[in-house]
């Protein structure tokens, strides 16, 4: 790489390990690995939205079940899907009010908090991520 290019690349790196989501990588990507169905919660700027696709990529890379993802806002979670959908060739989708966003190669799915509890409410046992 050019020098601007590896420092760019280090302080890339850098700021993936500052933060608040990079000490639990490894216990995600086992956990990822080993449930079908997983929630993950946490506080905005934590790195979820933009570092779990990220593991997936680099760790585990396919048959994965579904993993759901609760969000509080619509709006936000529509542009990143849209981004990370595009990235991982349908891999990543999202689910909102009136929009569905995935189809059967999605292995990471975003949705609102209300999306998440319709689900429940139609499908108990979540069947369909199987």
């Amino acid at each position: 790489l050019k020098p601007g290019a590896e420092r760019r690349r280090q302080s890339a790196q850098e700021a993936r390990r500052s933060l608040p989501i990079f000490p639990y990588r490894d216990e995600l990507v086992a956990a990822i690995a080993r449930h079908q169905i997983l929630v993950i919660e946490g506080e905005t700027g934590s790195g979820k939205t933009t570092q779990i696709p990220q593991y997936l990529h680099e760790e585990v890379r396919g048959g994965l079940g579904g993993e759901i993802r609760g969000a509080p806002r619509g709006v936000v979670w529509v542009a990143e899907g849209g981004i990370w959908g595009f990235w991982g060739r349908g891999l990543v989708g999202y689910s909102i009010r009136f929009e569905d966003c995935t189809s059967e190669r999605t292995v990471l799915k975003y949705m609102t908090d209300g999306m998440l509890l319709r689900e429940f409410l139609t499908e108990p046992d979540l069947g369909s991520y199987r």
